[in-house]
């Protein structure tokens, strides 16, 4: 009654006067008042709190090489959970889960011009590489990188590393993106120089192919950097975080972090949302 009164414009010394009511009463409860309502808010905070770093730690489980920026950004859009990159760092930070990074000093030498993607399947990069498997030794693995999009398009998995496991890559790249055939996309694609790629058999395939294969040059490390770059994330994935016995679990952890990568990696380049989001994007541009 007290509040509806001072609320109508009275003084608080006008009512509690009136009323026979102790001021020095009032504003002890009205300060327990606030005092409840104020420790609730807190636990509230607390409690949401807790959920997103529950949230951030069963990423961290599934991801032990992503930085904060990545881990913010697979909250915001695969989890719907929106937060400024400053609360998660503090986060991570407050509970050790940041990822130490180690810093080299960069040697300065003259580098060619790096080859960029302008538009979705008009340069690709292609590469190698390997990992042990304990039953039966060393696992070859070639991918086909869209460097436009980012997005895996073709690979192979195998116990040999010969040019055919490379064609096979390939082959799989173009059958599943270019639908209206590889001659009509002025594609381009870049290897390094090892034995496979620079084969008669894999050159003779991208020439009926039409597609233009470009090799890198020696002490180039920008000339196939974003299939590196991938190699580096995969093995952060996959292949330091598991030990493998048999092939075929090398093989269904492989194919679900390709499917994983294409379709919910939050990648840097693409301001981290994933290559099929990002080609979603593009095409609703296109349309727009």
């Amino acid at each position: 009654m007290v509040e509806v009164l001072v609320q109508e414009g009275n003084t608080v010394k006008n009512v509690c006067m009136v009323l026979h009511l102790n001021r020095a009463d009032y504003y002890r409860k009205k300060a327990c008042k606030v005092n409840a309502r104020n420790t609730t808010i807190l636990e509230e905070r607390k409690r949401q709190k807790r959920i997103i770093l529950e949230n951030i730690q069963q990423i961290k489980s599934e991801h032990l090489f992503w930085g904060y920026r990545r881990v913010r950004a697979y909250l915001q859009y695969k989890k719907g959970i929106k937060l400024s990159f400053k609360y998660v760092y503090q986060l991570m930070k407050q509970n050790n889960l940041l990822v130490d990074v180690k810093r080299y000093k960069a040697k300065r030498r003259p580098q060619r011009e790096k080859i960029r993607a302008e538009k979705q399947n008009t340069v690709w990069g292609t590469d190698m590489t390997k990992f042990y498997v304990d039953t039966v030794g060393w696992l070859y693995f070639v991918v086909v990188l869209d460097w436009y999009t980012k997005k895996i398009v073709g690979w192979d998995l195998s116990l040999r590393s010969k040019s055919e496991q490379w064609i096979d890559a390939l082959t799989q790249a173009v059958e599943q993106e270019l639908i209206l055939g590889s001659r009509e996309y002025e594609l381009m694609l870049i290897s390094d120089n090892g034995s496979q790629p620079t084969s008669t058999k894999y050159e003779s395939t991208c020439y009926h192919l039409e597609i233009r294969h470009i090799t890198t040059s020696y002490s180039n490390p920008k000339g196939n950097a974003d299939t590196e770059r991938f190699f580096r994330t995969f093995k952060e994935e996959v292949v330091w975080t598991n030990d493998f016995s048999k092939v075929e679990d090398a093989k269904t952890a492989v194919e679900y972090f390709i499917n994983f990568y294409n379709n919910n990696y939050p990648h840097s380049a693409l301001g981290y949302i994933s290559p099929v989001d990002f080609i979603k994007q593009q095409n609703y541009q296109k349309v727009a």
